[in-house]
């Protein structure tokens, strides 16, 4: 097959002209080609497809029930690369049509709504996702995504840009009736349990790689999937656990009936980056960072100041 598809637009061009002219003479005449060329292109085509296209007994020459299905997608298709040609040579890129996303959990619902009003000033469509953020990295690099803001700053990945939205410091989270020492997480995970979240994320790899470095090995009893149910069960006084304030936000600060403090360990910290191919979106990743930011000024810092004042000064990017 002719470039895997069994067509090209060459072809496309001259069956849609030859359909619409009613005769191989007027579709050569018309694409400035010989009869002969013409006449080879069509049977070529229907050899590739596998399919009678044409009723070549009938004048004027009429569609096959398979002619006329692919005489409708033809069209569309020529539409389509005649319209992708006018914008590149015109310089057309102010608005790109379509870029896929994909954020971590706690930035989609600090600032999901605003960035995605961001987002539709510059482009005609736009697909939006969540998730774990190891699987964002992976379709990143696989073209199934444009852009990411994740924990993974794909480092050892060539042909990259990179835009730095947030840095924040990991803390340890107490019941907000705890009342015990905070300073020892080998002796609090006796008294508590450590809530984890699942080593399929990033957050949780993180946590538990730290852990280690710290020759802190705790209890392994409870994984949840996702900071809501982490800090849910936190908040109804099961265990403890370690996250960071963005997360906190996500939950509910103002819901939550828990206390962050600082972590008793060596400082941990994490770092949100949007991730884009180079060269591929103009100056939409650069825009989008910016905006980020801006909104996770308006919004993110002035519920870090009501509920954990001390934290602010340890943000990054605000």
């Amino acid at each position: 097959m002719r470039g895997g598809f069994g067509f090209d637009l060459r072809s496309l061009e001259i069956f849609v002209e030859t359909l619409e002219r009613g005769s191989q003479t007027a579709a050569a005449r018309h694409l400035g080609l010989k009869q002969s060329s013409v006449s080879q292109s069509l049977a070529n085509l229907e050899e590739s497809l596998g399919v009678s296209l044409l009723d070549r007994h009938s004048r004027p020459l009429e569609a096959t029930g398979a002619g006329r299905f692919f005489h409708d997608r033809a069209k569309r298709l020529l539409k389509e690369a005649r319209a992708t040609r006018r914008e590149l040579q015109g310089g057309a890129f102010g608005q790109l049509h379509q870029v896929r996303m994909a954020l971590v959990d706690s930035l989609a619902t600090a600032v999901g709504q605003p960035l995605l009003e961001v987002i539709r000033r510059h482009t005609a469509d736009y697909t939006l996702t969540t998730g774990l953020s190891h699987m964002h990295g992976h379709a990143l690099l696989t073209r199934h995504v444009d852009i990411i803001i994740s924990d993974d700053r794909l480092e050892n990945y060539d042909g990259l840009e990179r835009h730095a939205i947030l840095g924040e410091p990991f803390v340890l989270v107490l019941p907000g009736d705890w009342q015990g020492p905070v300073d020892n997480l080998r002796w609090l995970s006796r008294q508590l349990d450590f809530v984890r979240y699942t080593p399929q994320s990033l957050i949780g790899q993180t946590i538990e790689r730290h852990l280690r470095l710290s020759q802190l090995e705790l209890p392994a009893r409870l994984h949840l999937d996702n900071t809501y149910a982490v800090l849910s069960l936190v908040a109804g006084g099961a265990g403890w656990t370690i996250t960071t304030p963005l997360c906190l936000y996500q939950a509910g600060l103002e819901r939550l009936d828990v206390q962050a403090v600082p972590l008793p360990t060596a400082p941990l910290r994490r770092d949100l980056t949007l991730v884009a191919r180079r060269d591929e979106l103009g100056g939409l990743p650069g825009q989008l960072a910016r905006d980020s930011r801006r909104l996770l000024e308006r919004r993110f810092r002035g519920e870090l100041q009501r509920h954990l004042p001390w934290v602010v000064s340890h943000i990054d990017g605000l």
